[in-house]
């Protein structure tokens, strides 16, 4: 620890501690004679002789001093005192994410989720445009400045492509150690492995699932974390155990988002992309959070789709016509069906292998058959007129209620790859 009232380098003068990290220590301090507020990071004593730590510590001030960014924090100046190596950074007045979330346990509305999250989004973007991968992005490192800004904070486990001496340094700390926070850690940082934009990508699905629920996807004892963020898909969206009720495409993004394989991320250009677009004011006519189990207008649905969504060879596409309940959305999802808003007086397009219809009569599945989709319709079990009565108006399949979600998947399913035959 420095003592307030030390000068570093005969011009910084230590005023108070402002935290710890993994490398080093932080204090506010003035710069003199300017009288300039600042942020200085002293690298712990601990691995000052540490060849590789003081290399990742220079190489941060580096990395720093050449992003420039509304959302990044400025790097000033970079020297030594009495043997340890220290950063001075532009200083931030604020709160950080983590005492946010802790403000809001149980996690924030979407709207607000989505604002944040598109605006983490696009400033580590345009990191990831500079060559520049975080590999350290956790709410500890998000700071909300006085004026609501969010600003991205520590890059000392940053990596800059195409920079060399420094093999293996992106792996470890000291040996047997993995670098980052393990609740958002990527699969391949868990595994000791390259990483790269990705990573930010897996990292930033993990804050985006916490920001929902109030809880990061896995948690636990270090070891099974770790396990969990190689090898277990991410969990269903839930508050207080109850299934949480938002725009299917952010879930969609967020599973994306939190794939195993880093090639089957998007990248963080989509992410903002999608995220931008992807507000919920009902106002403005956009996604909505489903409260009422419905998916949102067909308008939204284009838009996603545009902006790049796309199924995995497992995943099917369909339509839905009217209102469905969100604890069945959340088990088609979990059935491999990506389920879709398609309104009654447009045609679904090609991208939906079927459409189901649960409020649909005979007259509407007539109509909507004529379309050249297989429509699964929905009867009341016991109600054979019902159910002939859809069959005869061209229902490719009908599900009885109370609708069972694997058993809707499985007719959603054989339908959809009938068509594609």
């Amino acid at each position: 620890m420095i003592a307030p009232g030390t000068l570093l380098a005969g011009r910084y003068r230590v005023e108070a501690v402002l935290g710890r990290g993994g490398m080093g220590v932080v204090y506010r301090a003035s710069q003199l004679p300017l009288g300039r507020p600042v942020a200085v990071k002293v690298l712990r004593r601990e691995l000052v002789d540490e060849p590789r730590a003081r290399l990742r510590f220079a190489r941060e001030a580096k990395v720093a001093s050449r992003f420039r960014h509304p959302a990044a924090v400025a790097v000033h100046d970079y020297g030594e005192h009495e043997g340890a190596a220290f950063l001075v950074m532009e200083l931030i007045e604020g709160e950080t994410l983590r005492a946010r979330l802790a403000a809001r346990p149980t996690g924030l509305d979407a709207g607000r989720a989505i604002a944040w999250t598109q605006e983490l989004a696009a400033a580590v973007a345009a990191a990831h445009a500079s060559g520049l991968t975080h590999r350290d992005l956790k709410p500890d490192n998000v700071l909300f400045s006085i004026d609501e800004r969010l600003r991205v904070l520590d890059f000392g486990l940053a990596f800059l492509a195409g920079e060399g001496g420094d093999e293996g340094a992106g792996r470890m700390t000291r040996e047997g150690v993995v670098v980052g926070t393990p609740e958002y850690l990527s699969p391949e940082q868990a595994r000791g492995q390259d990483v790269g934009p990705p990573t930010d990508v897996y990292a930033l699905g993990c804050m985006l699932h916490e920001l929902l629920t109030g809880r990061a996807p896995f948690s636990g004892p270090e070891a099974d974390v770790l396990t969990k963020q190689m090898f277990a898909p991410p969990p269903p969206l839930a508050r207080e155990g109850e299934p949480l009720s938002v725009p299917t495409a952010l879930d969609a993004l967020r599973r994306r988002m939190l794939a195993k394989a880093a090639g089957e991320r998007p990248t963080m250009e989509e992410v903002a992309a999608r995220l931008a677009a992807m507000d919920p004011d009902p106002d403005r006519g956009r996604a909505r959070a489903a409260a009422d189990g419905y998916l949102g207008p067909r308008a939204r649905r284009m838009v996603d789709a545009a902006a790049g969504a796309t199924a995995s060879a497992e995943e099917l596409e369909v339509g839905v016509v009217g209102a469905v309940d969100a604890a069945l959305l959340l088990g088609l999802r979990a059935n491999g069906i990506l389920a879709f808003a398609v309104r009654d007086d447009e045609p679904a397009d090609d991208a939906t292998a079927a459409l189901y219809a649960p409020g649909a009569d005979p007259d509407a599945v007539r109509a909507l058959a004529a379309e050249g989709r297989p429509v699964v319709a929905a009867a009341d079990r016991g109600d054979v007129a019902a159910l002939s009565a859809l069959l005869r108006a061209g229902a490719a399949d009908v599900v009885l209620r109370p609708v069972d979600a694997a058993d809707l998947a499985r007719k959603l399913r054989r339908v959809g790859r009938a068509r594609r035959r």
